[in-house]
């Protein structure tokens, strides 16, 4: 991986190799179309991935991996998720939300929770994407669980602002190839958005230097003042 390029990375929740990932490679694509961007995919369909369980061994042993779990949960995951600049997530709908497949994928970045509370990944961008049977499906009740999943380990988010709110919003009408021009474009708008906004946070950083600290993502000024605002609200 080159250093002058971002990195973006699409996680895919859809337990089929169906309509979700052809939607995520249209954002993928038209992220790649900006320039200066480079692109990975996780495909979850077929995969094996197991809830976390919450034991924290991951965070003792400080290992960045699940070492307890045996599944399709690779180490390749972890370094994606980790090194990436930006990140979109992309699941069909099932119950009006987002699948458990990418749901536990999500919970097993548990390795990673500490680094988020420093500040680890403040300068990320990220980005959703809903497909739903109907074009009034639960598109917009599932972008705000995939938004705040995204929220949970400091990234920012990136919506489409006035155009579509707060992600991309597809209609698969159930079928096996994406033909809603409406929601292609809205997940080819969001792609590019998130490539555009992490390419002015990395241009933004080096030109603030060292002037910049992670705890600022979180809304300090030093570490140690974050580590007084975790004081104060009890969380050591």
């Amino acid at each position: 991986m080159t250093t002058d390029r971002v990195k973006l990375l699409g996680i895919c929740g859809s337990p089929r190799d169906s309509v979700t990932k052809q939607a995520l490679a249209a954002a993928l694509n038209a992220a790649e179309s900006v320039g200066g961007v480079e692109v990975y995919g996780i495909y979850l369909h077929g995969k094996n991935i197991q809830c976390c369980r919450n034991c924290g061994v991951c965070l003792k042993l400080q290992c960045g991996y699940c070492p307890v779990i045996r599944d399709d949960m690779c180490r390749e995951y972890y370094e994606l998720y980790r090194k990436c600049d930006g990140i979109i997530l992309a699941t069909p709908l099932y119950y009006m939300t987002a699948t458990g497949l990418l749901q536990n994928f999500m919970s097993r970045m548990r390795p990673f929770s500490r680094d988020a509370r420093q500040g680890a990944f403040g300068s990320r961008m990220g980005g959703s994407i809903a497909v739903g049977g109907m074009r009034n499906g639960g598109q917009d009740f599932c972008l705000s669980v995939l938004n705040n999943m995204l929220q949970a380990t400091g990234t920012n988010i990136v919506g489409g602002g006035v155009p579509f709110y707060n992600g991309a919003s597809v209609c698969s009408g159930n079928g096996s190839e994406l033909k809603d021009e409406i929601g292609m474009a809205e997940a080819e708008a969001l792609g590019k958005k998130v490539a555009y906004m992490c390419k002015i946070v990395r241009q933004g950083l080096r030109a603030a230097g060292e002037s910049v600290a992670s705890a600022n993502f979180l809304g300090f000024e030093d570490t140690q003042a974050l580590a007084e605002g975790y004081r104060v609200r009890g969380l050591g």
